[in-house]
Protein backbone atom coordinates (compact mmCIF):
# COMPACT_ATOMS: atom_id res chain seq x y z
CA UNK A 1 0.00 0.00 0.00
CA UNK A 2 1.42 3.37 -0.96
CA UNK A 3 1.93 6.06 1.63
CA UNK A 4 -0.67 8.88 1.62
CA UNK A 5 0.63 12.13 0.25
CA UNK A 6 0.09 15.58 1.70
CA UNK A 7 -1.98 18.04 -0.33
CA UNK A 8 -0.11 20.42 -2.57
CA UNK A 9 0.82 23.69 -0.88
CA UNK A 10 1.40 26.88 -2.89
CA UNK A 11 4.99 28.05 -3.07
CA UNK A 12 5.98 30.63 -0.47
CA UNK A 13 8.96 33.01 -0.70
CA UNK A 14 11.96 31.90 1.34
CA UNK A 15 11.85 34.76 3.83
CA UNK A 16 8.12 34.30 4.39
CA UNK A 17 8.59 30.54 4.79
CA UNK A 18 11.27 31.05 7.45
CA UNK A 19 9.07 33.50 9.34
CA UNK A 20 6.12 31.11 9.20
CA UNK A 21 8.25 28.24 10.42
CA UNK A 22 9.39 30.18 13.48
CA UNK A 23 5.86 31.35 14.26
CA UNK A 24 4.27 27.95 13.82
CA UNK A 25 6.93 26.12 15.80
CA UNK A 26 6.11 28.43 18.71
CA UNK A 27 2.39 27.72 18.38
CA UNK A 28 2.81 23.93 18.09
CA UNK A 29 5.26 23.40 20.92
CA UNK A 30 3.86 25.82 23.48
CA UNK A 31 0.33 25.68 24.89
CA UNK A 32 0.30 29.44 25.01
CA UNK A 33 3.15 31.85 24.64
CA UNK A 34 3.74 33.17 28.13
CA UNK A 35 6.04 36.18 28.19
CA UNK A 36 7.39 36.84 31.62
CA UNK A 37 4.83 38.75 33.69
CA UNK A 38 2.55 39.19 30.67
CA UNK A 39 -0.97 37.80 30.88
CA UNK A 40 -2.31 38.48 27.41
CA UNK A 41 -1.76 35.20 25.57
CA UNK A 42 -2.34 34.00 22.03
CA UNK A 43 -6.02 33.71 21.02
CA UNK A 44 -7.62 30.44 21.94
CA UNK A 45 -8.13 29.29 18.38
CA UNK A 46 -4.48 30.03 17.54
CA UNK A 47 -3.25 28.18 20.60
CA UNK A 48 -5.21 25.08 19.65
CA UNK A 49 -4.42 25.33 15.94
CA UNK A 50 -1.36 23.61 14.60
CA UNK A 51 -1.44 25.71 11.47
CA UNK A 52 -2.99 29.05 10.52
CA UNK A 53 -1.00 31.23 8.17
CA UNK A 54 -2.91 33.51 5.85
CA UNK A 55 -4.80 30.58 4.40
CA UNK A 56 -1.81 29.00 2.63
CA UNK A 57 -1.16 25.98 4.87
CA UNK A 58 -3.46 23.04 5.55
CA UNK A 59 -3.32 20.12 7.96
CA UNK A 60 -2.08 17.18 5.84
CA UNK A 61 -3.57 14.62 8.24
CA UNK A 62 -7.08 16.13 8.16
CA UNK A 63 -9.64 14.22 6.10
CA UNK A 64 -11.49 15.99 3.31
CA UNK A 65 -14.67 15.81 5.31
CA UNK A 66 -17.58 18.18 5.40
CA UNK A 67 -17.33 21.13 7.81
CA UNK A 68 -18.67 20.51 11.31
CA UNK A 69 -21.66 22.79 11.86
CA UNK A 70 -23.23 23.35 15.28
CA UNK A 71 -26.40 25.29 16.11
CA UNK A 72 -25.80 28.94 16.96
CA UNK A 73 -27.99 29.37 20.03
CA UNK A 74 -28.97 32.74 21.39
CA UNK A 75 -26.77 33.69 24.32
CA UNK A 76 -28.09 34.99 27.64
CA UNK A 77 -26.27 38.19 28.54
CA UNK A 78 -28.27 38.99 31.68
CA UNK A 79 -27.49 35.70 33.41
CA UNK A 80 -23.75 35.61 32.70
CA UNK A 81 -22.53 37.72 35.66
CA UNK A 82 -24.76 35.77 38.04
CA UNK A 83 -23.45 32.42 36.77
CA UNK A 84 -19.82 33.56 36.96
CA UNK A 85 -20.24 34.80 40.52
CA UNK A 86 -21.85 31.47 41.48
CA UNK A 87 -18.85 29.72 39.93
CA UNK A 88 -16.51 31.95 41.95
CA UNK A 89 -18.19 30.88 45.20
CA UNK A 90 -17.94 27.21 44.23
CA UNK A 91 -14.28 27.59 43.17
CA UNK A 92 -13.31 29.19 46.48
CA UNK A 93 -14.53 26.05 48.30
CA UNK A 94 -12.51 23.66 46.12
CA UNK A 95 -9.73 21.77 47.96
CA UNK A 96 -6.25 23.05 47.05
CA UNK A 97 -4.05 20.85 44.82
CA UNK A 98 -1.58 18.46 46.42
CA UNK A 99 2.20 18.59 46.40
CA UNK A 100 4.33 17.99 43.32
CA UNK A 101 7.02 19.64 41.23
CA UNK A 102 5.17 19.61 37.89
CA UNK A 103 1.69 20.46 36.72
CA UNK A 104 0.35 17.72 34.44
CA UNK A 105 -2.51 18.35 31.99
CA UNK A 106 -3.93 15.88 29.46
CA UNK A 107 -6.34 17.22 26.87
CA UNK A 108 -8.05 16.32 23.63
CA UNK A 109 -8.09 18.90 20.86
CA UNK A 110 -9.27 19.25 17.29
CA UNK A 111 -8.78 22.18 14.98
CA UNK A 112 -10.20 23.08 11.61
CA UNK A 113 -8.33 23.02 8.33
CA UNK A 114 -8.31 26.54 6.89
CA UNK A 115 -7.49 28.09 3.56
CA UNK A 116 -9.24 25.91 0.98
CA UNK A 117 -12.94 26.64 1.15
CA UNK A 118 -15.08 26.04 4.25
CA UNK A 119 -13.15 25.09 7.39
CA UNK A 120 -13.08 21.35 8.10
CA UNK A 121 -12.47 20.08 11.61
CA UNK A 122 -9.53 17.66 11.67
CA UNK A 123 -9.45 14.48 13.78
CA UNK A 124 -9.17 14.95 17.52
CA UNK A 125 -5.87 14.02 19.15
CA UNK A 126 -4.60 13.92 22.72
CA UNK A 127 -1.74 15.98 24.13
CA UNK A 128 0.00 15.90 27.49
CA UNK A 129 2.04 18.70 28.98
CA UNK A 130 4.25 18.95 32.07
CA UNK A 131 4.81 22.50 33.37
CA UNK A 132 7.31 23.36 36.14
CA UNK A 133 5.26 24.26 39.16
CA UNK A 134 7.44 26.59 41.25
CA UNK A 135 10.68 27.40 39.42
CA UNK A 136 11.50 28.26 35.81
CA UNK A 137 12.80 25.18 33.99
CA UNK A 138 12.23 22.65 31.23
CA UNK A 139 8.73 21.40 30.55
CA UNK A 140 7.60 18.56 28.33
CA UNK A 141 4.96 18.18 25.62
CA UNK A 142 3.67 14.92 24.17
CA UNK A 143 1.32 14.85 21.20
CA UNK A 144 1.01 12.83 17.97
CA UNK A 145 3.97 12.82 15.60
CA UNK A 146 3.26 15.36 12.85
CA UNK A 147 4.91 16.18 9.55
CA UNK A 148 3.74 19.53 8.25
CA UNK A 149 4.45 21.62 5.17
CA UNK A 150 6.74 24.60 5.74
CA UNK A 151 7.73 23.69 9.30
CA UNK A 152 8.65 20.03 8.79
CA UNK A 153 8.61 17.33 11.46
CA UNK A 154 7.07 17.91 14.90
CA UNK A 155 8.18 15.05 17.20
CA UNK A 156 5.76 13.31 19.52
CA UNK A 157 7.91 14.26 22.52
CA UNK A 158 9.18 17.82 22.77
CA UNK A 159 11.17 19.44 25.56
CA UNK A 160 9.95 22.97 26.31
CA UNK A 161 13.07 24.77 27.53
CA UNK A 162 13.11 27.49 30.17
CA UNK A 163 9.35 27.61 30.76
CA UNK A 164 7.87 30.13 33.19
CA UNK A 165 6.56 28.15 36.15
CA UNK A 166 2.89 27.67 36.83
CA UNK A 167 3.31 29.72 40.01
CA UNK A 168 4.43 32.74 37.98
CA UNK A 169 1.63 32.46 35.45
CA UNK A 170 -1.07 32.44 38.14
CA UNK A 171 0.53 35.16 40.28
CA UNK A 172 -2.35 37.55 39.70
CA UNK A 173 -4.00 40.42 41.57
CA UNK A 174 -6.52 39.11 44.10
CA UNK A 175 -9.03 41.86 43.37
CA UNK A 176 -11.11 41.27 40.20
CA UNK A 177 -11.21 44.97 39.30
CA UNK A 178 -7.43 45.22 39.57
CA UNK A 179 -7.02 42.06 37.50
CA UNK A 180 -9.28 43.32 34.74
CA UNK A 181 -7.52 46.69 34.72
CA UNK A 182 -4.18 44.88 34.38
CA UNK A 183 -5.43 42.88 31.41
CA UNK A 184 -6.74 46.04 29.76
CA UNK A 185 -3.39 47.80 30.27
CA UNK A 186 -1.53 44.92 28.68
CA UNK A 187 -3.83 45.05 25.66
CA UNK A 188 -3.25 48.80 25.38
CA UNK A 189 0.52 48.29 25.54
CA UNK A 190 0.34 45.81 22.65
CA UNK A 191 -1.87 48.16 20.68
CA UNK A 192 -3.19 45.49 18.34
CA UNK A 193 -5.30 42.36 18.18
CA UNK A 194 -8.66 41.95 19.87
CA UNK A 195 -10.53 44.69 21.69
CA UNK A 196 -9.63 45.35 25.33
CA UNK A 197 -12.48 43.18 26.59
CA UNK A 198 -11.80 40.54 23.93
CA UNK A 199 -8.15 40.32 24.96
CA UNK A 200 -9.12 40.04 28.64
CA UNK A 201 -11.58 37.22 27.87
CA UNK A 202 -8.91 35.38 25.86
CA UNK A 203 -6.28 35.77 28.57
CA UNK A 204 -8.57 34.40 31.27
CA UNK A 205 -9.57 31.50 29.03
CA UNK A 206 -5.94 30.59 28.40
CA UNK A 207 -5.30 30.43 32.14
CA UNK A 208 -8.37 28.27 32.71
CA UNK A 209 -7.30 25.84 30.01
CA UNK A 210 -3.67 25.00 30.67
CA UNK A 211 -2.70 26.01 34.21
CA UNK A 212 -3.37 24.64 37.67
CA UNK A 213 -5.11 27.42 39.55
CA UNK A 214 -5.33 27.79 43.33
CA UNK A 215 -8.98 28.10 44.43
CA UNK A 216 -8.76 31.83 45.28
CA UNK A 217 -7.22 32.56 41.86
CA UNK A 218 -10.01 30.71 40.06
CA UNK A 219 -12.59 32.68 42.04
CA UNK A 220 -10.92 35.99 41.11
CA UNK A 221 -10.80 35.05 37.42
CA UNK A 222 -14.53 34.26 37.38
CA UNK A 223 -15.38 37.51 39.16
CA UNK A 224 -13.20 39.46 36.71
CA UNK A 225 -14.87 37.70 33.76
CA UNK A 226 -18.27 38.73 35.14
CA UNK A 227 -17.19 42.35 34.63
CA UNK A 228 -16.25 41.92 30.94
CA UNK A 229 -18.72 43.51 28.55
CA UNK A 230 -20.41 41.08 26.18
CA UNK A 231 -20.08 37.86 28.18
CA UNK A 232 -23.03 35.53 27.76
CA UNK A 233 -24.31 32.11 28.81
CA UNK A 234 -24.90 29.42 26.16
CA UNK A 235 -26.61 26.20 27.19
CA UNK A 236 -26.46 22.67 25.79
CA UNK A 237 -22.89 22.83 24.42
CA UNK A 238 -20.45 19.93 23.97
CA UNK A 239 -16.68 19.71 24.45
CA UNK A 240 -14.16 17.68 22.42
CA UNK A 241 -14.78 14.62 24.60
CA UNK A 242 -18.54 14.69 23.96
CA UNK A 243 -19.39 15.95 27.45
CA UNK A 244 -22.34 18.30 27.62
CA UNK A 245 -22.21 21.42 29.72
CA UNK A 246 -22.95 25.10 30.02
CA UNK A 247 -20.73 27.74 28.41
CA UNK A 248 -19.56 31.21 29.28
CA UNK A 249 -18.97 32.84 25.91
CA UNK A 250 -18.09 36.02 24.12
CA UNK A 251 -18.46 36.96 20.46
CA UNK A 252 -16.13 39.20 18.51
CA UNK A 253 -15.45 39.62 14.77
CA UNK A 254 -17.94 36.96 13.80
CA UNK A 255 -16.54 34.25 16.08
CA UNK A 256 -17.83 32.97 19.41
CA UNK A 257 -15.36 31.60 21.97
CA UNK A 258 -16.82 29.42 24.74
CA UNK A 259 -15.52 28.13 28.05
CA UNK A 260 -17.45 24.96 28.84
CA UNK A 261 -18.29 23.87 32.40
CA UNK A 262 -20.17 21.06 34.10
CA UNK A 263 -23.59 22.57 34.75
CA UNK A 264 -23.87 21.03 38.22
CA UNK A 265 -20.34 21.23 39.69
CA UNK A 266 -18.97 24.11 37.56
CA UNK A 267 -15.85 22.05 36.83
CA UNK A 268 -14.01 23.37 33.77
CA UNK A 269 -14.44 20.89 30.89
CA UNK A 270 -12.96 22.60 27.84
CA UNK A 271 -13.56 25.19 25.19
CA UNK A 272 -14.94 25.67 21.70
CA UNK A 273 -14.70 28.30 18.97
CA UNK A 274 -17.04 28.66 15.99
CA UNK A 275 -18.39 31.15 13.51
CA UNK A 276 -21.62 32.99 14.26
CA UNK A 277 -21.88 34.60 10.83
CA UNK A 278 -21.26 33.44 7.28
CA UNK A 279 -17.65 34.07 6.19
CA UNK A 280 -15.13 32.77 3.66
CA UNK A 281 -14.26 30.05 6.19
CA UNK A 282 -17.79 28.71 6.24
CA UNK A 283 -21.37 29.38 7.26
CA UNK A 284 -22.51 30.32 10.74
CA UNK A 285 -21.97 27.44 13.14
CA UNK A 286 -18.73 26.20 11.52
CA UNK A 287 -16.46 24.88 14.30
CA UNK A 288 -12.91 26.24 14.19
CA UNK A 289 -11.48 24.56 17.29
CA UNK A 290 -12.59 22.45 20.23
CA UNK A 291 -10.83 21.08 23.30
CA UNK A 292 -11.47 19.04 26.43
CA UNK A 293 -9.29 18.83 29.54
CA UNK A 294 -9.26 15.15 30.52
CA UNK A 295 -6.92 15.22 33.51
CA UNK A 296 -5.25 17.91 35.61
CA UNK A 297 -2.89 16.99 38.46
CA UNK A 298 0.49 17.56 40.07
CA UNK A 299 3.27 14.98 39.75
CA UNK A 300 6.75 14.60 41.26
CA UNK A 301 8.74 14.40 38.00
CA UNK A 302 8.64 15.63 34.44
CA UNK A 303 7.22 12.91 32.18
CA UNK A 304 5.50 11.07 35.04
CA UNK A 305 1.76 10.51 34.80
CA UNK A 306 -0.58 10.65 37.80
Amino acid sequence: MSEPTAPQVPAIPTARRQALRQHLMNEVTRPARRPQRMLVLAPAAAVLAVVVAAGVIAQPWAPRSAPLIVPVHQGEHVGAPLLLNQMAVAAADTPPPGEGEYVYIRSRVAVAELGDGPARLGPAYEREIWIPRYERGDGLLRQPFLELPVIGVIPDRTTLPDMPPNAEVVDLPGDPDELLAKLHRERDERGRGSSRDGAAFTAIGDLLRESLLPPPTSATLYRAAARIAGVEVVRGVTDAAGRRGIAVARTEQGRRDEWIFDERTFEYLGERSYLVADTADGPAGTVLATAAVLRRAVVPERGQRP
